[in-house]
């Protein structure tokens, strides 16, 4: 008898954890094609409720010394979301980290009027239970998104933990690319055509992952791409047709791209792209899978004659644990990728190439 309660419970646990995985998914993937942290913030804090009945409201606390996101969403205009839902932290972190500790994981519990106070200010009614998720950056606590329900016996510890790390980690991962490209577009730093980072943009960030790279020893890759025989494609259709083709181009490569990742023109028809804690095989699996992608595309540059466009690409790859070994230079990294690129076009084109 005991046991059959206990397959029962266990049936029970895992069609749980199916609907929620179901509707988690769906709303990570509305947030990685969000256009802006004023839309992510929406998608949160209004399609949690909406899809999950017991769930009232929702809420994002995030450090934001210098109120840059605060920022964001003011200039955003009128809101799609209630007002309190997002709390900028400008001071520090320690009262978040107080929530979390011992171990920054997943809280599920008894909403105290602490908690409600500081992540829910807004809301008057006393919340019974919450799910509170820590948002990190390369490992930092960054702030927290934060579920409420008055169903006292809502929200248990352990219950679907993992799924709502994961919902969190996407979340941080989206917030942070939306931010990273709102400063793309305040500074200047993008392409104008083509919309990816400019080449002022990566230099910076280059030197950024070197030294990241010296410090803590991860792995890091480069790629240089260039579009094959682009000059007949000015020279027959025109140069509003090569701008269609660089804009598509760098549609496709920024497509999949991690919020760390960078991509950015590197002058003419060439992409260069940075990818941090990448491993050698992982980033020829990319690079290889950029390449069919592109050469899969057909461009309209002409009712008459689609036009089909290949890749060819030089990639370098710095093994993790560098620490402590003799040290490489982005530019001498940038060269050998560039050298990687010249033999892939010398072979014929439509190709990767792996420095040595």
């Amino acid at each position: 008898m005991e046991l059959r309660r206990d397959l029962s419970w266990l049936k029970k646990q895992i069609r749980d954890n199916e609907r929620i995985w179901s509707g988690f998914r769906q709303i990570e993937v509305r947030m990685i094609g969000a256009a802006s942290l004023p839309e992510i913030v929406a998608l949160l804090v209004s399609d949690l409720p909406k899809t999950f009945e017991q769930v009232d409201c929702v809420s994002l606390a995030y450090f934001d010394p210098e109120f840059e996101l605060a920022r964001l969403l003011e200039h955003a205009g009128e809101k799609s979301f209630p007002n309190h839902s997002f709390i900028s932290i400008s001071s520090n972190l320690d009262i978040l980290r107080g929530l979390f500790a011992p171990d920054v994981k997943p809280r599920l519990g008894p909403c105290t009027p602490a908690i409600q106070t500081l992540l829910f200010p807004g809301e008057r009614a006393q919340f019974g239970s919450v799910a509170l998720a820590p948002l990190l950056s390369h490992g930092r606590l960054v702030g927290s998104l934060n579920q409420a329900s008055r169903n006292p016996g809502h929200f248990n510890q352990g219950v679907a933990t993992d799924l709502l790390g994961h919902l969190a980690a996407v979340a941080a991962m989206c917030i942070e690319n939306a931010v990273i490209q709102a400063r793309l577009k305040r500074d200047g730093l993008t392409d104008a055509l083509t919309g990816v980072a400019n080449r002022r943009f990566f230099e910076r960030r280059l030197e950024e992952e070197m030294q990241r790279l010296a410090r803590d020893g991860q792995a890091l890759a480069c790629m240089l791409v260039d579009i094959d025989h682009f000059k007949r494609v000015n020279d027959r259709f025109g140069h509003q047709a090569g701008d269609y083709v660089l804009q598509h181009v760098a549609q496709v490569l920024g497509r999949d791209l991690r919020a760390s990742d960078v991509l950015a023109r590197y002058g003419g028809e060439e992409f260069i792209l940075l990818l941090p804690n990448t491993a050698h095989k992982q980033a020829a699996t990319i690079a290889e899978r950029l390449r069919e992608a592109v050469a899969e595309q057909v461009f309209a540059v002409d009712p008459k004659s689609p036009v089909h466009i290949t890749i060819s690409l030089g990639l370098v790859c710095l093994p993790a644990s560098r620490k402590g070994k003799e040290s490489i230079s982005g530019a001498e990294l940038i060269q050998r990728a560039d050298a990687a690129l010249y033999r892939a076009k010398a072979a014929g084109r439509d190709r990767l190439v792996i420095a040595p």
